[in-house]
């Protein structure tokens, strides 16, 4: 392996890189927008068709989107890797022509989803592209999965994920880069979340000339706000929020209804769902004021990535990787949630954060550091070179 051949194909690549990501930026993409997505598909898909050997095909979802599935598969490939990130941004429609994208003078690019995770489709594509130019694949199927409703919490995504699991010895996704006091970051772990909402039904009357017959919903929600909250456990990082929060009519009224929707973040294990689960149901089980009645409902947003001895493995070849390459490479545990998550939940081991450097995600501030997108392409390529 000629280390510094792969240092001089991805500095090439650089420049088309940058362009590619100007493109998607110039693009809206929200979940959910198949107009966008269909446009971002097509882009992707563009850059994908350019290396040999690799077939593509499309799982269209109504209201959703496409969801991109390319495979390389040697005739007798000695294991299946996965390789992923997400397409759709948070940004709603006019977004990307209020927020065009630009380079400033220290060498950012700025652009909506150009770290979250466009910059991620960019570094794994051309990894791979450049590795098949070198002859440096590994002998293993290679599944490229490329989703469009990460920000949702892949609602629908989750079906490409379990069928592309199926006998994979890991997942690469290409999350932003955690760097550290040491150098580069991969994750190997990170938390799971519940999404939920809870509905109060009261019973109306004139606040005044007949209060007492009232039932106020938004009295009965108040202590459930505060018993959602008693649920936080600070030692183990686990926390409840609700938001938003509304109610009733008019202040004349006593509430006849009252609704919070919440989340739970920071569940360490997916063993730790359970409890969570316990206490969102508790929260319906019995109300302050009879005269009320609740509902509660929920779901799981991402479950939790969970740290194994081959997603450990993993991390091993990318801090061989970053020594070949003079960078100090070691695992870490993130909070936050992502793609990883789910392929962790259908079996498959995962590590995290080969995407490029960001600032700003999930903001009109959003950005990538362009040095950082030849690093991780180097970086990644590398890593295909050498897993066995």
């Amino acid at each position: 392996m000629d280390v510094q051949k792969i240092k001089e194909l991805a500095e090439g690549y650089l420049d088309e890189q940058v362009e590619l990501l100007k493109t998607f930026a110039a693009i809206d993409c929200e979940s959910n927008d198949v107009e966008g997505n269909r446009k971002t598909v097509d882009v992707a898909e563009k850059v994908l068709r350019t290396i040999d050997g690799i077939k593509i095909e499309e799982m269209f979802f109504e209201g959703t989107g496409t969801h991109i599935i390319a495979t390389i598969k040697p005739e007798n490939p000695d294991g299946k890797i996965v390789l992923n990130s997400h397409l759709d941004t948070v940004f709603p429609k006019g977004f990307a022509e209020k927020y065009p994208p630009f380079i400033d003078d220290e060498n950012w690019l700025h652009g909506l989803g150009t770290g979250d995770c466009k910059g991620g489709f960019a570094v794994s594509a051309f990894a791979v592209k450049i590795a098949s130019e070198l002859g440096l694949l590994p002998n293993k199927e290679i599944v490229m999965i490329y989703s469009c409703d990460e920000e949702i919490g892949s609602i629908t995504s989750r079906e490409v994920f379990e069928k592309a699991a199926k006998g994979a010895e890991c997942a690469y996704v290409f999350e932003s880069s955690v760097r550290t006091d040491k150098g580069l970051g991969v994750v190997n772990e990170r938390r799971g979340v519940i999404l939920g909402a809870l509905d109060i039904k009261g019973v109306e009357a004139h606040a005044g000339g007949a209060y007492l017959a009232g039932h106020s919903a938004t009295k009965e929600l108040a202590h459930k706000i505060l018993k959602l909250y008693s649920f936080n456990d600070y030692d183990r990082e686990i926390y409840y929020n609700a938001a938003p929060v509304s109610g009733g009519r008019p202040n004349g009224v006593v509430a006849g209804d009252a609704r919070m929707e919440f989340c739970c973040a920071g569940l360490p294990t997916n063993d730790s769902f359970a409890e969570a689960e316990a206490n969102i149901r508790s929260l319906a089980e019995s109300n302050e004021d009879p005269g009320c009645s609740s509902e509660v409902t929920y779901r799981t947003l991402f479950p939790a990535l969970e740290k194994s001895d081959a997603g450990d493995k993993a991390c091993e070849i990318a801090s061989e990787a970053g020594k070949l390459l003079g960078l100090t490479v070691e695992a870490v545990a993130e909070p936050t949630a992502t793609d990883a998550n789910w392929f962790c939940y259908y079996g498959v081991p995962a590590i995290d954060a080969l995407g490029p450097v960001q600032f700003g995600m999930h903001t009109t501030e959003e950005k990538v550091y362009i040095p950082s997108i030849s690093e991780m392409t180097e970086l990644f390529t590398v890593m295909l070179a050498i897993m066995k």
